[in-house]
């Protein structure tokens, strides 16, 4: 179990972190200082910038990349960062025993939410000094802890001599808009893996509970979605017009009709409309942001049809041009393998853990593209939440974690390596 110094770490990890969350595919700083903290453990096989991509969807725009690279001033390092300063984040980490053994790996995100902090004095990080330094960002989610539970698990692995195997630990980014995982693996970062895992913190789950083999992930696309008309004056020629902002507005309440499906759970969410540029003018753009959701992959995929043809609809009754763009998307999981969550539940019970099976996480989560692709090549995949009574939900400015949690988080994934040394010797 952890000591007293590891559990002081991981509390400092997760401070420092906290203090410079970055938005997706802007984790430039995040990205850096994990590497020189893994250096500094002494990990020497340590991937990242273009070799752990694919093809990314949902960028930021090329002057935002720029701008926050800029923002960075003098970067330090003994390593080329070049191209994590082009939007290129994330990095993955193998190590091995030297022993022979399972190859298991762990994803971590590290992607701030474009929420500002509250300034609150009773808001811990305020008490404690360790607020978002950038008002633009936060982490209201947990990957702050996430990180630091990560950096804590890989420290014990690379000190712990009686282990076997290999490891991998992938630092995700631009989970939030789920735009991350498949980009990572479509250029191989679970490739060889017989285990897959991962985590979210405080999801429905108390403090000191462990919910073991989530349950209840929403298939997702995310779409950016542009309309073009005609601008004119609209008091003198408004017939000349063709009105984006009109389009727009239609469309909205046409695609939040659309989440009625007998075959389970739907969601649409317009969460952007912007348009138009004055009062007096026939709005000529229009731009929206959208999320579709479904608890099951045939779910989406209607959803996915309803809206472009309400998106059609919509261009030809208002005269406007569009463009559709896919910025996101997941897929749902659900473990194929029927005894290996409860085992090791029984094996946590056993060893004095609290904790709920099946935790229903009614989200999305782009690990399933990690957890799928090992199992389809034969391996297992599981996904745990660690239970934290929270200051705030989620994606809130208010959010904050018990920080008891990123000690449970780090003696489950150790007791879990435990568990598949036992169940590998059978």
């Amino acid at each position: 179990m952890i000591t007293i110094k590891q559990s002081e770490k991981l509390k400092e990890y997760r401070r420092y972190f906290h203090r410079f969350p970055e938005p997706g595919y802007l984790e430039m700083k995040t990205t850096i200082e994990l590497i020189k903290e893994l250096k500094a453990m002494g990990f020497e096989n340590i991937s990242y910038g273009k070799k752990i991509h694919s093809k990314r969807i949902g960028l930021p725009s090329e002057d935002e990349i720029k701008s926050h690279a800029e923002s960075l001033g003098k970067i330090d390092v003994d390593f080329d960062v070049e191209e994590i300063l082009q939007g290129y984040t994330g990095l993955i980490v193998d190590y091995d025993t030297g022993r022979s053994g399972p190859k298991i790996g762990f994803r971590f995100e590290i992607d701030g939410l474009k929420i500002e902090e509250t300034k609150d004095e009773n808001h811990l990080p305020n008490k404690l000094k360790f607020r978002s330094e950038n008002n633009k960002c936060m982490h209201a989610c947990g990957h702050d802890a996430h990180m630091a539970i990560g950096l804590g698990l890989a420290d014990y692995v690379k000190n712990k001599k009686d282990l076997k195997g290999s490891f991998r630990f992938i630092f995700q980014p631009a989970e939030e808009g789920v735009h991350g995982a498949k980009s990572m693996v479509d250029a191989g970062a679970v490739d060889g893996l017989d285990y897959v895992f991962g985590a979210h913190i405080g999801i429905r789950v108390p403090g000191g509970v462990i919910g073991v083999d989530t349950d209840g992930f929403l298939a997702t696309e995310k779409f950016d979605i542009d309309l073009k008309g005609r601008a004119s004056h609209a008091g003198i020629l408004p017939e000349r017009g063709r009105n984006a902002l009109l389009g727009a507005a239609s469309l909205t309440l046409t695609l939040h009709s659309l989440p009625q499906h007998s075959k389970g759970l739907a969601r649409v969410n317009v969460g952007v409309l912007r348009a138009g540029s004055s009062r007096n003018i026939i709005a000529e753009d229009a731009h929206l942001e959208v999320e579709i959701r479904g608890e099951s992959d045939l779910i989406v995929k209607d959803l996915k049809e309803g809206l472009f043809a309400a998106v059609e609809g919509t261009a030809l009754a208002y005269g406007l041009e569009k463009k559709i763009e896919t910025v996101g998307g997941s897929i749902v999981f659900r473990s194929k393998y029927k005894d290996f969550a409860p085992g090791f539940n029984k094996y946590l019970e056993d060893s004095g853990f609290k904790t709920v099976m099946n935790p229903r996480l009614n989200a999305s989560e782009d690990i399933c593209y990690m957890l799928n692709e090992v199992e389809a090549k034969g391996g297992k995949a599981l996904h745990f939440i660690i239970g934290s009574d929270l200051a705030a939900s989620h994606h809130n400015g208010r959010f904050d974690i018990s920080e008891d949690s990123l000690e449970l988080g780090f003696n489950m994934f150790t007791k879990l390596i435990d568990y598949i040394y036992l169940i590998e010797e059978k």
